[in-house]
Parts: structure tokens; sequence; C-alpha cells
């Protein structure tokens, strides 16, 4: 059984928690690291999390083997380098890092102390993905011609003002670091390394220091062309679409428990993934994966090589917005 410390109990980090704590034998949280412990004492007593006030304390007074970054992203490299120091394990929520030499670094260094380190992407863990690599290995869809897409949610007006994504320096391009990365990872797994991107970002009606709108160009080392567009001032939608020379695929829903195939000739088929919920069942898979990879040595399924090359991708869509020119991945 792995013991956990988690870093920031948001949102995002408390559904950390509650996708394994009482639920996994193999990865459980038992301490707990906020700004502000008070403000979550009814959750950390629920869950038995031994509170500390400062990330450093917690590194040294914890009895956990391995950390849990759920912090802002900006944050992420100088904490995975300390978790490291300290000999620990560490799952850090994406984006892995804010740009590529980071991501090399914290790489290099976690594999020199033998510790593990990986990036949390819970949508790779929905069946639907599984799902859609079979399809691709098996060539149903002919010659992968194009991927694209879209996502949006209205976080940009629906957030307190003084949250920290409101700021370019956690939010460049816009919804890229909460929405587009995983659209990044989704297609780095399903189509391989991308060439090159342009990018477009602009702000529209959030009253923040942040862009709202966002699009973006892709070419992949294999031929393919891709689009990604995320928004952060629009009604919550999602779309992903995949066409070949055979086949096209359509994933409709936000869940990703929609998917939908359409053959050149024949009938569509409607796939349902039932009740999956992306957040507690995927994170539980997710940390599960985290733990055998600890325990076991069992590698997880998202490659080191696809880490760093995710991050690539990501700044290159941040050098693209700023410059307004096309920018070849390194």
């Amino acid at each position: 059984m792995i013991n956990a410390g988690i870093v920031g109990l948001g949102w995002w980090g408390q559904n950390l928690v509650n996708s394994v704590n009482d639920k996994s034998e193999s990865i459980r949280f038992s301490a707990g690291a906020v700004r502000h412990p008070d403000k979550v004492v009814e959750f950390s007593q629920k869950n038995h999390l031994e509170m500390y006030s400062s990330y450093d304390q917690m590194l040294s007074e914890a009895d956990i083997d391995s950390v849990v970054l759920a912090t802002p992203h900006s944050l992420h490299a100088e904490q995975m380098m300390n978790a490291i120091s300290a000999g620990k394990h560490i799952y850090c929520e994406k984006p892995f890092t804010m740009n590529k030499s980071d991501a090399e670094k914290v790489i290099k260094e976690a594999n020199n102390a033998n510790l593990t380190v990986v990036v949390g992407h819970n949508r790779r863990f929905h069946p639907v993905m599984t799902n859609l690599r079979k399809m691709l290995a098996s060539g149903e869809f002919g010659i992968p011609l194009h991927v694209e897409a879209t996502e949006s949610v209205p976080a940009g007006i629906m957030l307190p003002p003084d949250t920290w994504r409101f700021d370019r320096n956690e939010w460049p391009a816009g919804g890229m670091t909460p929405m587009g990365i995983h659209l990044i990872d989704g297609m780095i797994d399903l189509f391989g390394r991308v060439k090159s991107v342009f990018c477009q970002s602009v702000n529209r009606v959030v009253k923040a220091d942040i862009d709202d709108t966002t699009s973006v160009l892709l070419q992949f080392e294999n031929g393919m062309t891709g689009y990604i567009a995320v928004m952060v001032a629009a009604q919550m939608s999602f779309r992903l679409t995949i066409h070949g020379t055979d086949a096209a695929a359509h994933v409709t829903q936000r869940s990703y428990n929609k998917l939908q195939i359409t053959p050149m000739n024949g009938e569509i088929e409607s796939i349902d993934y039932g009740d999956f919920n992306i957040e507690m069942d995927a994170l539980n898979l997710e940390l599960e994966a985290f733990a055998a990879a600890v325990e076991n040595s069992e590698e997880y399924p998202i490659p080191q090589d696809q880490i760093i090359h995710a991050v690539a991708v990501l700044e290159a869509i941040i050098e693209s917005s700023k410059t307004k020119e096309l920018v070849q991945v390194s």
C-alpha cells in the first residue's frame, strides 16, 4: 500500500483523494499540505489526513513515500525537484511542467534517484481511448487524415476574480493548460509526435488578463493534420472527431461516454460507455497505475518521452500565441 501526501485540496485535489481512499488496496492518502488547513478541516478529518501548513513540512515530517501535486502549474517543476530531494515518488497533475527543459530535468533527476515520476492525464484511462487505440491499430479507419477537438467551459466568467488561474503565467494561451493539454496528450497517444503548430489566442469577453478563445492548427510527423479549439467563456461542450479514409469517429460528450463510428460504407455504430466517470473512475485507475509503477516497477501507461513531448507541444503553442507565427516543436 502506497502512502501518499496530497499538495493542494481544491476541487481537483479532493477528487483525487476521494477516488482512492477507502476504495483502493494499492494507494491511499494519509497526509495533506495546504496554505490554510482550517479551510479543509471537515474534509481532512473525514479522510484521515494529517494536515500540514507547508509542503516542505509535509515532505520532512509525514510518513509518506509519494507525493501527489494538484497545485498551480507554474509551481510543478520546483515542487517535483523538492520531492526528488526528499526521496519521494511523484504523481503530478497536468501540465507536467510549463517548458520542455524543466520536464527533461525533472525526469532525469527522478530516474537517477530511482524514483517514479508520472503525469496525471485521467482521460487516457477512459475505455473510449482504449477502444480508439485498438481500432487505429487494426486499421479500421484506413489512413488517418485529420483529428480535431473542441472543448469549452464557462470558467472565465464563473470563477472568482482572485483565483490563481487568472494569470498568464498559469493560463497562457487561454484554456490550453486546463483543457488543451488533455487534447494534446490524447492526440499524441493516438497519432504520435507533433511536428509544428500555429496558434491564435484572443481575449473577447473575460475581464481578467487571460485569453478566452484559442485555436491551434497542428501537423503531425506522420503527415496528418489536426485542430484544437478551447474556450473558457462559453457553455460546457466537447467534441473529438477522427477522420480516416475508411471511417470517422466522433466522441460527443465531455464525459467521453458516447462514441459514434461512421464508416465510408455500412451502418453507423454507436457505443455507450454507461456511467463510467471520467473523474472518479478514471482517477482511481490512474492512481492505481501510479502505485503499480512504484511498487511493482510496472510501466505507467504514459511513457516519459510522451510526457516530455506533450510539454514541448504546449510550449510551442504558447510561443505561437505570442509571435502569431508557425512554430516547430522542438
